[in-house]
């Protein structure tokens, strides 16, 4: 599944509220939670939806689905690895590496 920088935050974002998938979130709280108009969330979740990625009934809220949850894992693990690298070998402190991290765990080279 491809996804782009930002349809990746909205499954990250979908994954965590979920709870792993357990409970249905509603735009409202996507939105709230990324900080944008739920107009916005509902375009996303739409385009997200149509990848397969989360399943979603208008009034009902969105989920995600086990395609997109093995994406926001996969996701969430670049995130958390790129963390460790960045203060155990390059000796960032803790503090410091969340916003780094965020931005490599984006990076979509094989060889890499």
């Amino acid at each position: 599944m491809l996804l782009s920088f930002a349809e990746e935050n909205y499954l990250k974002t979908i994954y965590h509220l979920s709870h792993g998938g357990k409970y249905e979130v509603s735009t409202n709280a996507i939105a709230e939670a990324l900080d944008t108009k739920a107009a916005s969330v509902s375009d996303m979740i739409r385009k997200l939806h149509n990848k397969g990625a989360v399943s979603y009934q208008k009034y009902q809220g969105v989920n995600i689905s086990s395609e997109g949850g093995k994406a926001a894992l996969q996701l969430i693990r670049k995130h958390r690895l790129w963390e460790v690298f960045l203060v155990e070998k390059l000796k960032f402190n803790w503090d410091e590496v969340h916003e780094i991290a965020e931005q490599l765990g984006h990076i979509r080279s094989p060889l890499f």
